[in-house]
């Protein structure tokens, strides 16, 4: 009997609860509906040309025309350091004629192999220096890099403590130019 009465209320309950949901189905429709503001007019100050030339870079660029245009300056076989530029003292950043930052990086060496470059890279940098390798214009040679480097006796520093602890020599300071 007691089982009965407790089925019942559990029936009626649920009857309350879910019953109005189900046949009420706009109302669920409501709760889902966003209330998200239709949106603005275009302010009159709104250059809409500035859009098509967005689309036509993009189209330039993903038809390879732009990397036509552009190029990155040829890399230079360093047989001695690049001289001191006299406008910025060694112990400072500074700009170049150009007004673009003046940084330094050192050729640590060239490697006809790029598994010996990349090798020699991952040493310099479990040692915890900032190395990285380029690939000769020639094509055929694979040069590591540590840098760059902000100040010009930094540089300095850092080519005497690499050639103590990596027991190399004949390290290149070059001014750094993003290639």
């Amino acid at each position: 009997m007691k089982a009965r009465v407790l089925g019942a209320i559990i029936t009626v309950l649920v009857m309350a609860l879910v019953l109005p949901n189900v046949l009420d189905g706009n109302a669920q429709k409501d709760r889902l509906l966003s209330q998200i503001p239709p949106k603005p007019d275009t302010p009159s100050w709104v250059k809409e040309g500035e859009t098509k030339r967005v689309k036509i870079q993009l189209n330039e660029l993903a038809s390879g025309e732009f990397e036509k245009r552009i190029s990155a300056p040829a890399p230079k076989n360093i047989a001695a350091d690049d001289p001191k530029d006299p406008h910025i003292p060694s112990d400072r950043g500074g700009l170049d004629e150009d007004a673009m930052p003046v940084a330094w990086t050192l050729q640590m060496g060239a490697f006809k192999s790029l598994d010996n470059a990349t090798k020699y890279r991952d040493q310099l940098r479990a040692k915890g220096y900032k190395a990285y390798t380029l690939r000769h214009e020639n094509g055929k040679l694979e040069r590591v890099f540590v840098g760059p480097v902000v100040q010009r006796s930094k540089a300095e520093k850092l080519r005497a403590e690499l050639a103590d602890k990596m027991s190399v020599q004949g390290i290149r300071i070059q001014q750094y130019r993003p290639e």
